[in-house]
């Protein structure tokens, strides 16, 4: 431990494209000298390298090489922080565009007739697709942390706010129009939901709490609560459940507003 003339340990954040989203099993390390890979620190977690693990931008990398080896080690792995702030627009663009088509693909119902999955679950499908896969030549899917937090703080920001400005007026006229039996019925709606989701989920199943908030603002889609959630179980643990449910109950609920849809049609014509 004390001398380090011969080998030496250093660690080092992970700031290049071709060094992510590859397993450690194919990761490239330099050639020429012997380099191994000891610990990986992602953000508050403490990983032990395996096979199958990808690295990520922000990772800390301890290395363990020839001491007069640093820089060519630093080099490599670009030992930069400003990485975890950036994200590929072209994937982001591509994945778009490939969800968009997805989503204008029509899917025959037999009986009912045909949906589609529209502009919300055709980009939702082609992410959880892509996000598996993470990497595809030299198109990076992923997103490092920082910046995923910071688009959907924003992207929720203005989604509250686009919501109260185009709402606003047709609220007003609703409740003028019909009473208050529209806002009762949503909130029945919605506290039927949560209250089921977690009853069942917490005495039936035994989920743990900070898991079942997260499920539970999944099943109703709406990311403001996921927020209210947070606040409640300050853990990452509902975040974890809000992903695990979200997409498919999106993509449920796309479908099925379709489904009712024709099926009244029907029952009208």
């Amino acid at each position: 431990m004390k001398d380090r003339s011969a080998l030496d340990y250093i660690r080092v954040f992970v700031g290049k494209a071709n060094v992510v989203g590859v397993p450690l099993s194919q990761l490239p390390l330099p050639t020429g000298f012997p380099v191994h890979l000891l610990h990986v620190r992602r953000y508050d977690m403490d990983l032990v390298p395996s096979p199958d693990l990808a690295l990520e931008f922000g990772d800390r990398v301890g290395v363990l090489m020839p001491a007069d080896r640093k820089e060519d080690i630093r080099r490599h792995f670009g030992d930069t922080v400003k990485a975890t702030a950036e994200f590929s627009y072209v994937s982001l663009g591509l994945g778009m565009v490939l969800g968009v088509l997805l989503g204008l693909i029509p899917i025959p119902i037999p009986g009912v007739g045909t949906v589609t999955l529209g502009i919300a679950g055709g980009p939702l499908i082609v992410a959880l697709i892509v996000g598996k896969l993470r990497r595809t030549g030299p198109l990076l899917w992923v997103m490092p942390l920082p910046a995923n937090i910071v688009l959907r703080n924003f992207g929720l920001a203005m989604f509250l706010a686009a919501v109260g400005i185009n709402a606003g007026q047709p609220f007003v006229r609703t409740i003028s129009e019909t009473g208050l039996t529209m806002l009762f019925i949503g909130a029945a709606v919605l506290l039927t939901t949560v209250i089921i989701v977690l009853l069942v989920g917490y005495y039936l199943l035994k989920i743990p709490y900070d898991d079942l908030v997260g499920v539970a603002s999944g099943a109703t889609g709406n990311p403001a609560i996921l927020v209210y959630s947070t606040r409640m179980a300050p853990t990452e643990r509902p975040d974890i459940g809000y992903a695990m449910i979200f997409p498919s109950m999106t993509i449920v609920k796309v479908i099925a507003v379709q489904i009712v849809g024709l099926l009244v049609a029907t029952g009208a014509g």
